[in-house]
């Protein structure tokens, strides 16, 4: 008998973390009054005493750490023979700039602090100015202040000791008046948010502030009060049990930053106030780690890019902070193997390569689950095995950088990915033809871009129609026994024309995927497309079967009931629109079927693997 857990938000769990949270916002205020990092020394960001040793001792016998040594020396090698960063935007953001800076002046910091050698201290100096002379860091889009901000206290603090008294006060100027009186020109609406925005700018204000603490006391003390008060918001999101809701390579990007927030204020001796402890914040590592199959893939939903054998560094803080070895298996596992390493947040490695330090690489060990499950706003279902990987998702395209897919499926066999994700298309393509990509409304245009929109996705399309925005796709049961693990999804609430719409998608231990959609149409009738869209090549073998074929590979999607009335089809991914992206190697399969009004109706299709 398969273990069956159903998962169901209760009004007493919400009360617990509402109750948490406000005592949290509470002890934020309270804490404004007990600011004190203008009396450690500099370094008083992140690296503690000892650090620097501890890593050059873990280069010299870890392998792996020795591999991503060697990228930030290889790197920084690059970066000194470059000219200083520019004020250049690209569209409405100079984030590029931001993080160009970043990275520049994090790994020639580190290079310094590891070697010793005045060229690499000098060269940050000079990124550092260069940064300062700004007119501005673009406030308007206030990410990009975020990470410029960053950049310069990080450099400022770990090179505090060899730069001249001169741009010592330049760079701190900059960080005061570029950075933390920015924040100040208006009611910027990152405080008010949940999402990475919240995360970013006020780890980067923080960082600014407790950098120039002994310069700039009181505006300081303000602005590190208010970013905590502030970022409780964002660490709602994480919960309950992890599932980031924007997705891998956002959960990436906000969470470096959140946890960067989190050890500056344990390094300059302040109190986090319990940011680390928010329910599913820590549990988060687990979800990023199920993100990755074991073809080194990623499970690229909502407006993540297609992805491949990335090595995610961060995790060495988690592992860390939880004790939890696991983490580290197959991230260290990827570092290993690839030939070329890819690094979402290469910016930010030298600090991994400190929490790296922290961990008991002793202790590394394959998690014992094959399967992994997160609830929440964004339900997420992952079965990982050696031969095969299923990633399911429930959600809401209302939800920050959601596509509208809920429902929707990846999945892996055999080392090739059949059922794909398009991922996501570059915001500034889509901005600069005046595209309305952030209005998330029904009728948007945002939902006219076919990689968000619903004819893209994995799930199913009623009478042509987009789904609901205010719909949410939610998981009602999940079952994970090893010959039978799959999830069921109510999907009623995002569809117009269907009462009811319950989806369960199932893996066996064979590999074979089964979807079932039991669905009962509204008074009209409905016409159903069930689509899957692959990179595969298709034949139409029969009304009822299309065979895949991926190299030596083959797989046949198959109409289990009913076998009657059912419409087999093979669509190309051609754009729609002049604004639309090319989607060369992928097309969509699947097939429809009619419910008729009033009625119910059972859809089951499998997808098989042929084996010679």
């Amino acid at each position: 008998m398969a273990e069956i857990s159903k998962f169901v938000t209760t009004h007493h769990t919400m009360k617990r973390i509402l109750l948490f949270t406000i005592a949290c916002l509470a002890a934020g205020i309270i804490y404004a009054g007990n600011f004190t990092p203008a009396q450690k020394a500099h370094p008083r960001l992140i690296i503690k005493d000892g650090d620097i040793a501890t890593v050059r001792t873990l280069v010299s016998q870890d392998s792996i750490a020795l591999r991503l040594h060697d990228f930030i020396v290889n790197h920084t090698a690059w970066i000194m023979r470059q000219p200083v960063s520019e004020r250049i935007k690209t569209g409405k953001r100079l984030l590029t700039i931001s993080r160009n800076v970043l990275e520049r002046v994090t790994m020639l910091s580190y290079m310094y602090l590891y070697t010793g050698e005045v060229q690499y201290a000098e060269r940050a100096e000079q990124e550092m100015l260069a940064a300062a002379n700004f007119s501005d860091w673009n406030p308007s889009h206030f990410l990009d202040v975020g990470e410029m901000t960053a950049a310069l206290a990080l450099g400022y603090d770990w090179l505090y000791d060899i730069l001249p008294e001169s741009s010592r006060a330049t760079i701190a100027k900059a960080i005061a008046e570029k950075g933390l009186k920015a924040a100040e020109i208006k009611n910027h609406w990152f405080y008010k948010s949940v999402n990475n925005w919240n995360s970013v700018c006020n780890a980067g204000l923080t960082m600014g502030a407790i950098a120039v603490a002994d310069i700039y006391p009181e505006l300081s003390k303000k602005h590190i009060a208010k970013s905590i008060r502030s970022n409780h918001l964002a660490m709602s999101s994480y919960g309950p049990a992890g599932v980031y809701p924007e997705g891998y390579g956002y959960w990436d990007y906000g969470t470096w930053f959140q946890v960067l927030m989190i050890e500056s204020l344990r390094s300059s001796g302040l109190d986090t106030e319990g940011l680390e402890r928010y329910p599913g914040f820590i549990e988060s590592a687990r979800f990023m780690d199920y993100m990755q199959s074991f073809g080194n893939r990623v499970y690229n939903f909502s407006d993540d890019g297609v992805a491949y054998d990335m090595s995610n560094p961060l995790l060495y803080w988690f592992a860390s902070e939880s004790g939890d070895m696991s983490l580290l298996w197959n991230e260290r596992r990827i570092t290993a193997s690839v030939k070329r390493l890819r690094l979402g947040s290469r910016r930010l490695l030298p600090l991994a390569m400190i929490f790296m330090s922290r961990c008991d690489l002793a202790k590394v060990a394959p998690s014992e689950n094959r399967c992994w499950v997160g609830n929440g706003a964004q339900p997420i279902f992952i079965c990982r095995d050696k031969d095969f990987y299923l990633g399911a998702k429930g959600g809401s395209p209302s939800l920050p950088h959601a596509h509208m897919d809920g429902g929707s499926f990846v999945y892996e066999w055999g080392g090739k990915r059949w059922a794909v994700e398009l991922g996501s298309q570059g915001y500034h393509s889509l901005e600069k033809v005046g595209v309305d990509l952030w209005n998330m409304r029904q009728e948007s245009q945002r939902w006219d871009v076919f990689r968000l929109s619903l004819d893209s996705h994995n799930t199913l399309m009623v009478n042509g129609k987009r789904l609901n925005v205010k719909g949410n796709g939610k998981m009602v049961e999940n079952f994970t026994d090893p010959n039978r693990s799959g999830v069921t999804f109510d999907l009623s609430s995002l569809y117009f024309d269907l009462e009811k719409a319950m989806r369960t998608i199932e893996v066996d231990a064979e590999g074979r995927l089964v979807v079932t959609d039991n669905m009962q149409a509204c008074a009209e009738p409905c016409r159903v497309r069930w689509t899957m869209c692959t990179p595969a090549k298709p034949r139409v073998v029969s009304r009822t079967e299309i065979e895949l074929e991926q190299g030596d590979k083959r797989m046949l999607l198959r109409v289990i009931s009913p076998t009657k009335d059912v419409e087999p089809f093979v669509l190309p991914n051609t754009p729609r629109h002049s604004f639309d992206t090319d989607n060369k190697g992928s097309l969509r399969v699947g097939f429809y079927t009619q419910v008729p009004g009033n009625k119910s109706k059972t859809l089951k299709i499998e997808l098989v693997p042929i084996v010679n």
